[in-house]
């Protein structure tokens, strides 16, 4: 099967099946997906996801990007929208705040990985929520703006959480910069190397956010035992589910 699904309005619409865990199964085809934002979802976009069988969306945007680029499947009557990110953003936005000066791309790059070390812990209940949804057999999507930052640590954790080595996990967090167009979001004037950190899917980011878990936690097992709440009979109900 193909691992991304071509749609209309949306460049990142990947499925995360396929993958081979460590137990030698593969995580199963056409039961969660990852995506950018699902504000440019065309009609035939949205009969496409019904025709998938995703029952919900998981959506990990801040607020203010819920409200400048709301969901197409607000309202939808079989596809439930989550709101599993923050109504306030932690922090302020890094593109608004940006200014073209010496040293903007270190400053990027900097304020990527300090929000890589942060999501495990902050997107945790999130996290948990979205495990719920899978327990009860639904047929999910988790995304974000771009879907590589927050849907990307997210998708992570499921695979994770299903027994795909890290180093699969993280190739499939690569992916976006094969398949996602930004379409101009970069502001006017920016250092074309800090567009570059921002914009990218970058090793040096996902390893900060595993290592700042591992470093408190010991283990992805520990961490989503301890601070997502998943046990160890849900992560065995997880993979009955969607391994084969």
């Amino acid at each position: 099967m193909k691992r991304r699904i071509s749609l209309e309005g949306l460049t990142n619409f990947r499925d995360l099946g396929g993958y081979e865990t460590n137990s030698g199964k593969s995580v199963k085809w056409r039961r969660i997906f990852r995506s950018d934002t699902l504000a440019g979802l065309t009609d035939n976009d949205i009969s496409a996801l019904e025709g998938l069988g995703i029952v919900a969306a998981c959506d990990l945007r801040y607020g203010d990007e819920r409200t400048n680029e709301p969901s197409r499947l607000r309202g939808h009557p079989r596809i439930k929208v989550m709101e599993l990110g923050f109504d306030q953003r932690p922090g302020e936005s890094f593109l608004d705040s940006l200014q073209t000066f010496e040293g903007a791309a270190d400053a990027a790059r900097n304020y990527l990985i300090d929000n890589y070390r942060q999501y495990p812990f902050l997107y945790a209940t999130a996290y948990r929520r979205i495990f719920d949804r899978l327990l009860a057999e639904d047929r999910i999507v988790i995304h974000c703006t771009a879907g590589k930052d927050r849907a990307g640590m997210a998708s992570a954790m499921v695979l994770s959480a299903l027994g795909v080595p890290k180093h699969v996990v993280l190739s499939d967090y690569l992916l976006t910069n094969k398949y996602w167009d930004r379409g101009g979001r970069e502001r006017p004037g920016m250092d074309a190397e800090a567009v570059a950190m921002i914009f990218a899917a970058r090793e040096e980011y996902f390893e900060a956010g595993f290592a700042e878990l591992i470093a408190q936690y010991d283990s992805i097992a520990a961490y989503l035992r301890e601070e997502v709440g998943l046990t160890e009979e849900e992560r065995t109900r997880l993979k009955e589910l969607y391994l084969e």
